[in-house]
């Protein structure tokens, strides 16, 4: 026997005629929280319900989210209001069915044995092991080269060309970790570091933030009127764009800043600047023609370290994800509205285009949490139920790095 579904009863929403004529605002505002009180009062018993659905659910293979029936849900609602108010109702009742599924996954996850990311990060290492080895990309005179000395000044450190052979050596175990440049304050995220990550299969172990004064550098005997072109990484060119835009340079992109200064050298042309650090115009012979030409005075770059194992110290504070959202109207607004449902603060959210479906695009995100927080713990575990794609790049230690002040004193000494 086919069960029909109950007629769907619309809610007479208030008319300018039947609404309360009382003007007066304090008397509203009581109605209005009288009125919240009794919807509160719905909401407890609304949660109570989700959560005798959970255990109903539990050690079944029966799903927390079922798309189909909140569409439904939805529907019914749409049904129910009709004017300017009907799609409040719809959103208020989206909100509703996602918080209740956070009740229910906080209930499940306790006993859900086969919750694989929970596993990992459970049996993840929780100390960083004696680092023997340390690989940046660029010559010694590089930014990287900087970070990567002052994360681990007891490792033997040697140089990469590139960004993904750095990896490859940490993947091959040629070397224990990779200093890498991930974003920057001015110029943004380095794009190829984070498709580096998936691709290797690399977790971030801790990260550190520097101050970065680019200069322009140039052969001896070259004035500020002879230079015609600029060379440097696309980062330090973005990074100094306002300058590059006020002089008219042309600009020539470079693998790392270190290596347009080495350019600049060999080929000692008078009309050819470099866009580099101080250090690296001491170290290729060039003089410093501008002390610091980046748009923003207080340009810092972070930098990450990455190796094969996943490793969660006590003392991490960043949360680093990459997911793939679900095809569906308002999943990236429910996506971060389930870390602010826990009090998560997200420090960052970035798109890259998904290499590996076309027009799909991953997010990738930064959250500030201590580790294995609960209500993190929980994020996660609705995030790994919902997700079409979940990965945790890491959980680490943000370090204080060297300020501007702190580098100031230093090269006045």
């Amino acid at each position: 026997m086919i069960q029909e579904k109950s007629p769907v009863e619309p809610i007479e929403m208030p008319t300018a005629e039947n609404e309360s004529a009382s003007t007066d605002l304090t008397e509203l505002r009581c109605q209005i929280s009288s009125t919240d009180d009794k919807l509160l009062k719905l909401f407890a018993e609304r949660m109570r319900i989700a959560r005798s659905i959970a255990r109903a659910k539990a050690g079944t293979d029966k799903p927390v989210y079922d798309p189909d029936r909140e569409d439904e849900l939805l529907d019914r609602v749409s049904l129910k209001f009709s004017g300017e108010d009907s799609r409040r109702a719809q959103n208020l009742m989206s909100t509703l069915m996602r918080m209740s599924r956070g009740a229910q996954y906080d209930l499940i996850r306790s006993t859900d044995e086969l919750y694989d990311l929970g596993y990992v990060i459970n049996h993840a290492a929780d100390h960083l092991p004696a680092t023997a080895s340390a690989v940046y990309q660029g010559p010694l005179s590089s930014y990287s080269s900087q970070a990567c000395r002052m994360l681990y000044p007891d490792a033997q450190i040697s140089s990469a060309r590139t960004f993904a052979e750095a990896c490859r050596r940490v993947v091959d175990g040629i070397a224990d970790v990779a200093v890498l440049p991930l974003e920057n304050t001015t110029a943004g995220t380095v794009d190829d570091v984070y498709d580096l990550l998936i691709e290797y299969h690399l977790s971030i172990h801790q990260s550190i933030s520097l101050p970065i004064r680019h200069c322009l550098l140039v052969a001896p005997g070259t004035k500020l009127e002879d230079v015609r072109e600029v060379v440097s990484h696309p980062q330090a060119l973005a990074q100094c764009s306002e300058a590059i835009l006020h002089y008219g340079w042309n600009v020539q992109e470079s693998l790392n800043t270190a290596y347009a200064a080495a350019q600049v050298r060999d080929n000692a042309g008078k009309g050819v600047a470099a866009i580099a650090s101080a250090e690296a115009a001491s170290a290729n012979n060039l003089r410093i023609l501008l002390p610091d030409i980046c748009n923003m005075p207080h340009n810092q770059t972070r930098f990450i370290a990455v190796g094969r194992q996943l490793i969660i110290t006590p003392d991490a504070d960043r949360l680093s994800l990459v997911l793939r959202l679900p095809h569906r109207s308002g999943s990236l607004a429910s996506t971060l509205a389930m870390f602010a449902d826990r009090g998560i603060n997200l420090s960052k959210i970035q798109s890259r285009p998904d290499p590996y479906q076309p027009w799909s695009y991953l997010f990738y995100l930064d959250a500030d949490c201590p580790a294995a927080d609960s209500q993190a713990m929980s994020a996660l575990y609705q995030l790994s139920k919902e997700m079409p794609y979940l990965k945790l790049l890491g959980w680490y230690h943000e370090i204080e790095g060297l300020s501007f002040e702190k580098q100031e004193v230093s090269e006045n000494d």
